[in-house]
């Protein structure tokens, strides 16, 4: 507790609540500190500020009040006499308040954007919201043409189309069989091979290893083949 402090409680008078600067926010940003404490510090922050401006502002205001009187006789006077004309003095600059000191404490963060898909050419910007304390950062984008934005999306659609179909499991009894074209090629090649009333051994989707059917093969290589083919239909 500093004495000033320790003279208020003796006084019986409120103590002084501890100014935080911008500078204490950085602190706490360079140290880690949760984004929780950060926010308060800085909300704080903000709060001495503003009231240090609005003492600024108040002192401005009279001050102007008491410039402009002098300035009104020195035009009074000046309109009287030309030849001995007094010194016009200027209003004092308003105050303001430099945002860029509380914006550089908000918080980042970075705006997805699929650049590969962007229709305008826009330069790298940040937008502040000041209200929830963070700082946007959107990426620099390009113009691209419908017929490159149609091939990305056409190559996209492809790409997954592909991962669904190595990803693709069908059921049949109760047993879960891998689908992919892998797998149906060698159901078709097991099943053109067996007997209607021999088994034999096969690893399922699971990795567990269980004796099947001739049936259970075909209705299998059946089954994932109509889900390979709606994958393949199922076009942009």
């Amino acid at each position: 507790m500093t004495q000033e402090q320790i003279e208020a409680v003796i006084n019986d008078e409120p103590a002084q609540q501890p100014v935080v600067t911008y500078q204490d926010v950085h602190t706490k940003i360079a140290l880690r500190h949760p984004q929780t404490q950060i926010n308060e510090a800085l909300t704080v922050a903000i709060a001495h500020e503003q009231t240090t401006f609005n003492d600024a502002q108040a002192k401005w205001v009279i001050e102007c009040e008491q410039v402009q009187q002098v300035i009104d006789a020195a035009q009074l006077h000046n309109a009287a006499n030309p030849e001995e004309p007094k010194p016009v003095p200027e209003l004092p600059a308003e105050p303001v308040i430099d945002l860029a000191l509380r914006r550089a404490c908000y918080n980042s963060e970075h705006v997805a954007v699929d650049l590969a898909l962007t229709t305008e050419a826009e330069p790298a910007k940040v937008v502040f919201d000041d209200d929830a304390l963070i700082a946007y950062h959107h990426p620099a984008t390009e113009a691209h043409s419908a017929e490159h934005i149609e091939q990305v999306k056409r190559a996209r659609f492809k790409a997954q189309r592909a991962i669904d179909v190595a990803a693709i499991t069908v059921e049949v009894e109760g047993l879960v069989f891998d689908g992919d074209e892998m797998a149906q090629t060698r159901m078709a090649r097991a099943a053109v091979v067996m007997d209607d009333t021999e088994s034999v051994s096969w690893v399922l989707a699971d990795n567990s290893q269980t004796r099947v059917k001739k049936a259970q093969l075909v209705a299998a290589c059946k089954a994932a083949g109509l889900e390979q083919t709606r994958l393949w239909m199922n076009d942009l």
